[in-house]
């Protein structure tokens, strides 16, 4: 359900927003995309820490990467 609301944005902004509109698309639903990955990347930052993973975990990520690549090939 959508509620029309009057939000004052620059044109910079609008501009850019409409780049990211695809055919059919309303702002709002632009928006709300943005809004998502956003907090995807608060809960991904909440999870693993605002520093992110150490060295060490990644490099045990990628070594396990790197058996599996080969074992599924």
């Amino acid at each position: 359900m959508y509620m029309s609301k009057l939000i004052n944005i620059s044109n910079k902004t609008y501009e850019k927003l409409k780049a990211m509109k695809e055919e059919g698309e309303s702002f709002s639903i632009v928006i709300e995309k943005l809004v998502e990955r956003k907090e995807k990347k608060r809960n991904f930052l909440e999870f693993y820490g605002a520093g992110g993973i150490d060295e060490k975990a990644i490099k045990e990520i990628k070594k396990g990467w790197k058996r599996w690549s080969k074992k599924s090939a």
